[in-house]
């Protein structure tokens, strides 16, 4: 097998002045081994993806691994079809606990939206046009779960899945008020600045795409999915995979929040936008929309099995927003009390 991927790889490491002598297969990342040292080499699908890891480089720059030139002074090597580039195999060091090990990334990635920030004008028919968009889902989501209650409670005999769903709809329609109460909040105040920031996001921020080297240095990885968007938007796809779990009460989330915020002020209606998505009951909407429709066949007990961990993630980001809001308002009541004083 290893034989088979030497071959396979030897034509593209020779255009970086390379001989593997074992190569480890890591998915689309091939950890090589050579005389000069250990590398990654990394496999690219789309053409797109070289430019996007270019510019994400300007931003990341000391906060990402180097790429290594090949010989033709480019960091990317095509062949067949398939683009590739080479870093240096960094293992993660790191010997503090997993919650001491997020700290640094939420500083590092506030450092980064905060180098690349800018600030852009929206006229006010694009603003009510995402408002409109963002509502008309929602309530769209919420009409659908408000019908199928009335289904399931004129059935004679409920079955499980439909029993579990009525056990959590009064909660799940909470959150949907919610979700809309912080949509409301964002949009006044949209209303009144016009203005909108927009950073260089990682895209796709999680632990495993970011290592630590022998100095204590934190380097990002995979900058694949690299685009410009509000910088929430980086803290949003971390927390809806890091909730998705069993039942906890994430107060660790809430440090790693303020950790980033205090490196990146984020502003009001930043966070009211960040809240209103979080909140949003999506998966418990998408599961009784696949239930009710049966897009995928499946038995009854792992449909009931996914709704429950639909649900835990609902409550898991409940807590999560019910502690950043009890934050968000006493922070609020202090600017009031200093200004009166």
């Amino acid at each position: 097998m290893n034989h088979q991927l030497l071959e396979q790889y030897r034509p593209i490491l020779q255009q970086y002045r390379l001989q593997a002598d074992y190569i480890e297969d890591y998915g689309k990342t091939k950890k090589i081994y050579t005389r000069a040292g250990v590398f990654a080499l990394k496999e690219l699908s789309m053409p797109q993806q070289l430019q996007t890891i270019h510019n994400a480089y300007r931003f990341f720059a000391k906060k990402a691994i180097p790429l290594f030139l090949a010989h033709n002074g480019h960091p990317f090597v095509a062949y067949r079809g398939r683009y590739y580039y080479l870093m240096p195999w960094i293992s993660d060091e790191a010997k503090e606990e997993r919650h001491e090990r997020h700290l640094p990334l939420f500083r590092d990635l506030a450092q980064i939206h905060q180098t690349s920030l800018k600030e852009v004008e929206i006229n006010e028919e694009a603003l009510t046009n995402y408002y409109n968009s963002i509502k008309e889902r929602q309530e769209k989501q919420r009409e659908f779960l408000q019908s199928y209650i009335e289904t399931c409670e004129n059935e004679w005999y409920m079955s499980p899945f439909q029993l579990q769903f009525c056990t959590y709809f009064h909660e799940t329609m909470q959150a949907y008020w919610f979700a809309q109460t912080q949509l409301e909040n964002w949009y006044e105040k949209m209303k009144e600045t016009k203005k909108w920031r927009v950073a260089v996001v990682h895209g796709n921020v999680s632990l495993s795409h970011y290592v630590y080297a022998e100095k204590g240095n934190g380097y990002f990885l995979s900058l694949e999915r690299s685009h410009i968007a509000p910088p929430l938007s980086d803290l949003l796809h971390f927390f809806q995979k890091y909730l998705r779990t069993y039942p906890i009460m994430c107060d660790e989330c809430v440090n790693w929040f303020i950790e980033y915020e205090q490196a990146f002020p984020v502003q009001e209606e930043e966070t009211a936008l960040f809240l209103s998505y979080l909140a949003e009951p999506e998966m418990i909407y998408r599961m009784v929309h696949q239930y009710v429709n049966q897009s995928k066949k499946m038995d009854e007990r792992r449909q009931v099995s996914q709704l429950q961990k639909a649900y835990w993630f609902m409550k898991n980001s409940e807590y999560f927003i019910m502690r950043l809001t009890e934050i968000e308002e006493k922070k609020k009541a202090q600017e009031e009390s200093h200004a009166s004083s």
